[in-house]
């Protein structure tokens, strides 16, 4: 594996760390809303350092271009179902 690549996955990790640590002190005011997200970016973050470990690049990139792909058609979506004619 490349070290950008590396790189690239630490960042990842530590981007979903942050996340996890920022619902977590939100938990404490609103725990019934955001305790789900937590969970939820844990696991991812466990996932992510799962892929890191075992060298899955191949499955980050195919998950990163369908995500993207899936952010652009929910955009649409938004847009469409905000300013269509009343």
């Amino acid at each position: 594996m490349e070290m950008q690549e590396k790189d690239t996955l630490f960042l990842m990790t530590l981007a979903a760390f942050g996340a996890v640590l920022a619902s977590a002190l939100a938990t404490f005011i609103q725990w019934i809303v955001v305790l789900p997200l937590t969970i939820a970016v844990f696991l991812l973050m466990i996932l992510t350092y799962l892929l890191h470990r075992k060298g899955a690049v191949h499955f980050s990139e195919n998950a990163e271009k369908w995500a993207m792909i899936l952010t652009l058609l929910v955009f649409i979506a938004a847009f469409i179902y905000l300013y269509r004619p009343v």
